[in-house]
């Protein structure tokens, strides 16, 4: 039971750029932190850890990041290491504190999802049966994710009474 708590309220650390770390992207991939940040689907809870080195980071506004204007404003982090928490749902701008790196593409744009919520399904919905037709296997399917559901939520439950 102890492990399930730790499932249920387990967030991410993200190196940003991954192994690449944070810096100035090559000059023939500027979209390099876009494709980074596409791989993932951030969360509400989870964290963004920019290691860099002879650069700095700056959380800026949607503004900020399409101009690359807000870069002096004191409020870098330049220690090498800097971790930012995803605290709530929305967008998350980052650049570098250096103007030229964030108008090279040392930018990134990260939007965090709601933690409660499962991210929206790919592709059209499936069309709803006719009226007189029963799915029984649809049926089975609906009791099986309540009873998983269920249990999920007893599982969550019994962690907050532990805590």
């Amino acid at each position: 039971m102890t492990t399930m708590c730790s499932l249920v309220g387990a967030t991410n650390l993200y190196r940003v750029g991954d192994a690449e770390g944070w810096r100035e992207p090559d000059k023939n991939d500027a979209a390099m932190y876009d494709t980074w940040a596409g791989k993932y689907a951030f969360r509400v809870g989870d964290s963004l850890a920019f290691d860099y080195k002879n650069d700095s980071v700056v959380r800026v506004s949607k503004r900020g990041y399409y101009h690359c204007n807000e870069t002096g404003g004191g409020s870098a982090s330049k220690d090498g290491s800097t971790v930012f928490l995803l605290d709530q749902p929305g967008f998350y701008y980052f650049v570098s504190g250096d103007v030229d790196h964030c108008k090279r593409g040392q930018r990134v744009m990260i939007e965090a999802l709601d933690a409660q919520r499962p991210p929206a399904a790919a592709g059209p919905a499936p069309s709803p049966l006719p009226s007189s037709a029963v799915s029984w296997t649809a049926i089975a399917a609906s009791l099986r994710d309540m009873v998983a559901l269920g249990s999920l939520l007893f599982v969550a439950s019994y962690c907050s009474y532990l805590s």
